[in-house]
């Protein structure tokens, strides 16, 4: 086995993937991948189970990106990244659809149709939509200078930092503070923040910025990749081998092999199935990390280190997790009336409530839902399936934390039949007959998530995307040590499939140095659209 190679990435999410899909395009590197799990892919890889119906597949964490559309920014980078190895398939206009008690919104793709349908909604509320949807799109703008704090040194980052100050204020202020200023109507501040599950805070700890830039990004309408987010592994993994590149799986990083303050390496556990478990270094003048701030600090490398930020990494605002309910279907989902949208089921109006009893789901209380459709958004699927994420912390279930993956014991299972039971009887009181069409079912809770991921508390979303992540200096690419980078959403600002894409082609800048600065890498990536495009 070789140990010996250009550039090391622990952890292989898209971040990590996108990074050595850059470097091994246009310098040649030879890229080690090392994951812990037994999949390539992170939150975009997909798991099957067998059914008494049939087999059926489900996507972790992808369920839909939008700015899809040809000649796109989004689309050009995901074209250059995978060579053109990923179609997207529309999903339909009404991509989204908010429920609450008394109230349904269909959010539709457009701009215009959307404005237009909250303008006929909330009619007395015309005046201030006017004045929101042009905050939201100077909250844009003002989003693109920033981003450049995350590429240039810190002595060239200060003079951005000083533009944008000017503004600061405005769209760092919390998303409630924002819509209790420019909104009356509680319904509609409720319906206008119901995607705030997409990056996992309530109103009153996301930044105005966080919400504008969620809103606007769907404003196309919502895509799916075709195959399924596999598919995005599948076709990165074959242009990383051509250079001489690797992946390993069931290779867990221990800690980053440092000599005169320069990252050189990595020692990690070797867990192949029917194999002894082994420590095994592997070398390279290059480490990225792809696997947070929080393990990456305080996991990876010694104290010394980060001396002056590592407390105030551990005692950020902690973020939160999920419960996934992954459903086979013996029917068609068309036949109760679903078209592939997906839908945003909450008990009230109030987004802090419905935030703040996450927890309650283990009494069987559920307080709000996301129901997205797999089978419906590709057509390669065998079975038809659904998938059922609410919120909760890992907290109620720490109990079991010491016990195996799917070996947690009786108390841990029945617990789980509880929470499917509550959050099928949840999503059943808004549409009636789902029950009737199960065929098979699987709960993961938190547990999961941190024992695949080695996320802190079992978080999917990484450093929580609140105001003060906006300001902290150590959310970046760039470490106190040399050779050693971050990778992934941890490191702009906020979580997503397209923020860790371009994640990684920042990252990727860094290594390749100046001459490949990210306005380069962009203007390449869009000349191979345009060859993709002239076929």
């Amino acid at each position: 086995m070789n140990t010996n190679y250009d550039v090391i990435i622990i952890g292989s999410g898209l971040g990590a993937l996108s990074t050595a899909s850059v470097l091994s395009q246009l310098k040649n590197k030879r890229v080690l991948i090392l994951e812990k799990h037994w999949k390539i892919g992170g939150y975009t890889h997909t798991f099957k189970r067998k059914g008494p119906n049939g087999q059926y597949e489900w996507d972790v964490g992808l369920h839909y990106v939008g700015r899809m559309r040809e000649g796109k920014f989004p689309r050009i980078l995901f074209d250059f990244v995978t060579r053109g190895g990923v179609k997207w398939q529309k999903m339909p206009p009404v991509y989204d659809c908010f429920n609450y008690p008394g109230l349904k919104f269909n959010a539709h793709e457009g701009f215009h149709r959307f404005k237009s349908d909250l303008k006929e909604t909330f009619p007395d509320e015309s005046v201030n939509l006017d004045e929101y949807f042009s905050d939201l799109l100077n909250a844009s703008k003002w989003y693109g200078k920033f981003n450049i704090l995350f590429f240039f040194p810190n002595w060239i980052s200060k003079w951005f930092q000083f533009i944008l100050k000017k503004d600061e204020a405005q769209f760092l202020q919390t998303t409630k503070e924002y819509l209790d200023i420019r909104f009356e109507d509680y319904k509609l501040k409720a319906v206008l923040t119901s995607q705030f599950g997409d990056y996992g805070l309530p109103p009153s700890k996301s930044p105005f910025i966080m919400h504008a830039l969620l809103t606007q990004h769907y404003f196309g309408g919502g895509y799916y990749p075709k195959g399924g987010s596999k598919v995005i592994s599948d076709s990165i993994i074959p242009i990383i081998k051509k250079s001489g590149g690797d992946l390993l799986v069931n290779h867990e990083v221990k800690n980053i092999i440092i000599r005169n303050d320069k990252a050189v390496g990595v020692k990690a556990i070797s867990r192949i199935k029917g194999e002894k478990e082994v420590e095994v270094e592997f070398r390279a003048p290059v480490i990225i990390s792809n696997i947070g701030a929080f393990n990456t600090y305080t996991k990876l490398i010694p104290s010394r280190y980060c001396q002056s930020f590592r407390k105030e990494i551990e005692n950020f605002p902690s973020g939160t997790s999920v419960i996934t309910l992954y459903l086979g279907l013996k029917e068609d989902p068309a036949t109760l009336g679903f078209k592939g949208e997906n839908h945003w089921i909450y008990k009230s109006f109030d987004h802090e409530e419905n935030f703040g009893s996450r927890n309650d789901i283990i009494n069987g209380k559920v307080s709000g839902a996301y129901v997205s459709f797999p089978s419906m958004k590709t057509d390669h699927l065998e079975g038809h399936t659904i998938e059922i994420i609410s919120f909760a912390d890992c907290e109620p279930f720490y109990q079991w934390k010491d016990e195996s993956w799917n070996k947690r014991g009786e108390d841990y299972e029945k617990l789980k039949t509880k929470i499917a039971d509550a959050m099928l009887d949840f999503v059943e009181s808004y549409y009636p007959g789902l029950r009737k069409i199960i065929d098979f079912q699987e709960i993961s809770t938190p547990l999961s998530n941190e024992f695949f991921t080695s996320h802190h508390n079992g978080t999917i979303y990484g450093i929580p995307a609140v105001p003060e992540r906006f300001k902290a200096k150590w959310i970046n690419h760039r470490t106190p040590i040399k050779n050693l980078l971050m990778v992934g959403a941890d490191t702009t600002t906020g979580p997503g499939i397209f923020p860790a894409l371009v994640s990684g082609i920042l990252a990727a800048s860094i290594v390749l140095g100046i001459r490949y600065n990210p306005y380069r890498i962009f203007k390449i990536a869009k000349r191979y659209q345009d060859v993709l495009s002239n076929g």
